[in-house]
């Protein structure tokens, strides 16, 4: 007999925790999730409302073969449901001066388009002979941001016409926030193994290529919407997974620990060898308060970006734009209040009804938080009023939803990699963490971070 009743105890049913979950059952270790929601997913939710097909969190998924998550999606057959987004999934727009004006997809369009200038094209290019190193180097290496990371590489052009929009779009923050080297490994691995980040993309692609399943070839949803994904992981964990259960404390014990379950208005205790949090970082600094208050500090440290995600419903007919694409960015020049729009209905069937568009729409973050909390009222109208400036958008819409969330996206800032390793060094054996804030913000980094955290716990034996 073992002195806990449960081996490892998972402690908030987002994708991350729902991967750690479901690894670590799937490697005979007795796990149990419990969620303080009334569902599973996290910020992954799916709506369908007046015909529309609403995702209230990430739209849809983009893999690299190297992504556990593939695996999982064929193990739960969810890859049978997989609806990969057609060439809408390739096009991008970006407001310039007022105007949808194309991104470019292909070195010709990168030749002709109009978003950089001659001189603009021609400092991107030099970026091939500029020397890896920084002329003018902060003391410490991670402080260095995005923003200055590209500007020195490709020049002030396209930081503000490529990289600032896309930011805005991916992580609802500014170039001159985020830390580079946390924010984008890929690309300041690639100056430091071939000197140069187009030198680097081009050896990438000239390469040797392994074989590619069809799902790391575009970015693809689920038939039912995203929120298919954690009733897929969910199904693996069965009775294993429960919600409308708040941990409301943790002690440690000479065994593991004893964590306290407030469910139905009566409190429980369960006892396990370890604790995963896999809540945000706010959540869980909260429930290391008193066992862990050294990993608290670090944990507050990182900010979250607020977002209001507003979904728009309009007859086709209403819309002058072509939508023809997978949304649009907003760069910071063009002082708009939304951070990009999201042509819905252009990339997966189903999400409208029969003549009508989909928009999804994206306003607060780090530029604009106090928005993603103004007034219904006061947020349609200035919603609304770009929208109608920049698409073409005539009359109310048909449909309008909104989804508010605090804690949205973490903000990777300069010293973000110190303050993980910080809060990682002062958490007691047995004690582990999980989620978006440590390595990755997207859906399938999450689900790694929740996987990495399983192998940390099977490399322990099953028994104390």
């Amino acid at each position: 007999m073992t002195a806990y009743d449960i081996e490892t105890l998972v402690v908030g049913g987002g994708i991350a925790g729902l991967a750690c979950a479901v690894h670590l059952k799937g490697h005979g270790r007795t796990v149990r999730l419990v969620e303080r929601n009334d569902q599973l997913g996290g910020v992954i939710r799916t709506l369908d409302e007046a015909g529309y097909r609403i995702e209230t969190g990430p739209n849809s998924l983009f893999l690299r073969p190297e992504d556990p998550l593939l695996g999982y999606l064929h193990q739960t057959g969810l890859d049978q449901e997989a609806v990969l987004a057609g060439q809408a999934g390739k096009r991008r727009f970006i407001l310039k001066n007022g105007k949808s004006v194309p991104l470019p997809g292909s070195i010709l369009e990168g030749i002709t388009t109009p978003v950089l200038s001659v001189m603009g094209k021609i400092r991107v290019l030099q970026e091939a002979f500029i020397p890896p190193y920084d002329p003018n180097p902060p003391e410490d290496p991670e402080v260095e941001t995005v923003a200055h990371f590209v500007e020195r590489r490709f020049g002030p052009e396209f930081l503000e016409w490529i990289i600032d929009p896309f930011v805005k779009g991916v992580f609802a923050s500014t170039p001159e926030t985020l830390s580079m080297e946390d924010t984008f490994p890929r690309l300041t691995a690639m100056e430091d193994r071939y000197g140069s980040v187009l030198r680097g993309a081009l050896a990438m692609q000239f390469g040797p290529k392994p074989p590619r399943d069809p799902l790391t070839r575009s970015i693809f949803s689920f038939k039912g919407g995203m929120g298919r994904l954690p009733e897929g992981l969910s199904g693996l964990l069965g009775t294993d997974a429960g919600t409308n259960a708040e941990v409301v404390g943790i002690t440690q014990t000479p065994n593991g620990f004893r964590t306290a379950l407030l469910f139905d208005e009566e409190t429980y205790y369960l006892h396990s060898r370890h604790v995963v949090l896999a809540g945000n970082a706010i959540q869980s600094s909260e429930l290391l308060q008193e066992i862990c208050p050294e990993a608290v500090g670090p944990m507050t440290e990182i900010p979250y970006a607020p977002i209001a995600v507003i979904s728009l419903g309009f007859s086709r007919k209403n819309v002058e734009h072509s939508l023809d694409g997978f949304g649009l960015l907003v760069p910071s020049r063009e002082k708009r209040k939304i951070l990009g729009i999201l042509f819905s209905s252009s990339l997966f069937p189903d999400r409208a009804p029969e003549g009508q568009v989909l928009l999804t729409v994206f306003a607060g973050g780090m530029s604009n938080p106090k928005l993603a909390f103004s007034f219904d009222e006061d947020l349609i109208e200035i919603v609304g009023r770009d929208v109608e400036t920049i698409l073409g958008t005539k009359g109310k819409p048909d449909f309008l939803r909104i989804q508010r969330w605090e804690g949205a996206i973490p903000q990777y800032t300069p010293g973000h990699r110190s303050r993980i390793e910080r809060m990682t060094r002062a958490l007691p054996n047995g004690l582990y963490l999980a989620g978006s804030y440590l390595s990755g913000v997207s859906v399938s980094q999450s689900f790694t971070s929740g996987i990495e955290t399983a192998k940390r716990i099977l490399a322990s034996p099953p028994e104390g």
